[in-house]
């Protein structure tokens, strides 16, 4: 048996929910702040800390449970420092991390799954450039936007990191955007 399935319990041994959520904390925790301190972003961007997109808002979103939150993903986000819609230059990026198939009991000591179709850690990604309206940006990270299947968080952010810095450097410059925008 893989250290991974031990970590995220098994259906003869699940977690109890305590390990559960503290297991899905410490693991996306780590993995943002190696997305965050890796991502080199551009001039004007920064990653989201605020109460409403920071990492613990994303751990708590879904009813203040780690686990409920989890199940639909984890996101770390980065965007421009001072909002302007305008902007064609801007990036809109996430991060949208997934944890591997969990199993633990519940509070009522009832047995639980959660993710039980994802074999290792995996991820979503999107980085995008322009205005943040439909038809008004254009990805600058498509057929490389999904990992799956990664057996460590860590893993999983260094490639993440390396996916997201290839994006970012993809990025049209200020004349180019222009032009892409139709400004």
């Amino acid at each position: 048996m893989s250290e991974l399935v031990q970590a995220y319990g098994t259906k003869e041994a699940p977690l109890s929910i305590e390990q559960a959520r503290a297991k899905i904390r410490s693991d996306f925790t780590r993995f943002a702040q190696m997305v965050i301190n890796g991502v080199t972003l551009p001039a004007g961007h920064v990653f989201a800390q605020s109460p409403a997109l920071g990492i613990n808002h994303q751990l708590t979103w879904y009813l203040g449970c780690e686990i409920k939150s989890a199940n639909a993903g984890l996101s770390v986000f980065g965007h421009l420092a001072v909002a302007d819609d305008k902007d064609s230059n801007q990036l809109h990026i996430e991060a949208r991390y997934f944890h591997p198939e969990l199993h633990f009991r519940d509070e009522n000591g009832k047995a639980k799954s959660s993710r039980d179709y994802n074999p290792g850690f995996g991820a979503h990604l999107w980085v995008d450039q322009g205005r943040p309206y439909w038809g008004m940006n254009r990805t600058l990270i498509e057929g490389r936007q999904f990992l799956s299947d990664v057996p460590t968080a860590e893993a999983m952010a260094e490639e993440v990191v390396a996916r997201l810095n290839h994006a970012i450097s993809a990025r049209a410059q200020p004349h180019e955007a222009e032009a892409v925008s139709g400004l």
